[in-house]
């Protein structure tokens, strides 16, 4: 399996918990949430960086150069400064990534035709939305650059997973480690998650061993027998 097919079977707390474990720091992005339904998405990060509209009339509308670029296996991750009065994303462009396979869309700031993108089942994650445009309020400024969402720089070709919880950010050159720790967390909860079903007490199952579950996962050789 590819890292993004691992990565796409573990969940961000999971994810979280390994970066912790490893000594990864602002990792996690908080405040957006997936705007078009209850998605999981896990993929390489495609960047867009919008900013202020200047004198000169842009070329092509914001996105699509990313959109063009990315397919299976990616997720287009939009800097747009934070900003809820104008949208950093659009229905047409929920279309168009949809269509090249694109496995969803992180923007920091709002986007618009909400409806539009669930009814076609593409996941957008933003803090809000707004229905008024981009056009003559923000301008892509570049794509494929390291951006920064939510206080977390995000560089091409990082791995992002985002689900209902919140989204972490898995620098691209640690991916492999963060990954394996991550498994072996949710394989222990998992564990956890059965003695609880059969009635063993929740303070027997989350107890010493579990207060030092990540430290034990990031050891070699995975947890002790303690």
């Amino acid at each position: 399996m590819t890292a993004i097919e691992l990565l796409a079977a573990l969940d961000s707390c999971a994810v979280s918990d390994a970066c912790d474990s490893l000594g990864i720091d602002g990792r996690v992005v908080t405040g957006l949430t997936d705007l078009t339904g209850r998605h999981r998405i896990a993929g390489r990060a495609v960047t867009v960086l919008l900013g202020p509209p200047t004198a000169e009339v842009a070329s092509r509308h914001l996105c699509t150069a990313a959109i063009e670029s990315a397919g299976p296996g990616d997720v287009i991750v939009v800097a747009h400064q934070g900003r809820l009065d104008c949208a950093g994303w659009g229905g047409n462009l929920s279309r168009a990534a949809r269509a090249r396979g694109v496995e969803g869309t992180i923007v920091d700031g709002a986007v618009r035709d909400v409806d539009e993108a669930a009814d076609i089942g593409y996941p957008v994650y933003a803090p809000g939305a707004t229905p008024r445009t981009a056009r003559r309020r923000a301008q892509e400024i570049a794509w494929g650059v390291a951006v920064e969402i939510g206080g977390v720089t995000v560089r091409p070709g990082d791995l992002v997973v985002a689900d209902a919880t919140g989204i972490v950010v898995v620098p691209h050159e640690r991916a492999e480690r963060i990954i394996a720790v991550a498994a072996a967390i949710v394989e222990r909860e998992a564990a956890m998650a059965i003695a609880i079903a059969a009635g063993t007490r929740v303070s027997n199952v989350m107890g010493r061993n579990y207060e030092r579950m990540s430290t034990d996962e990031a050891r070699p050789g995975g947890a002790t027998s303690e």
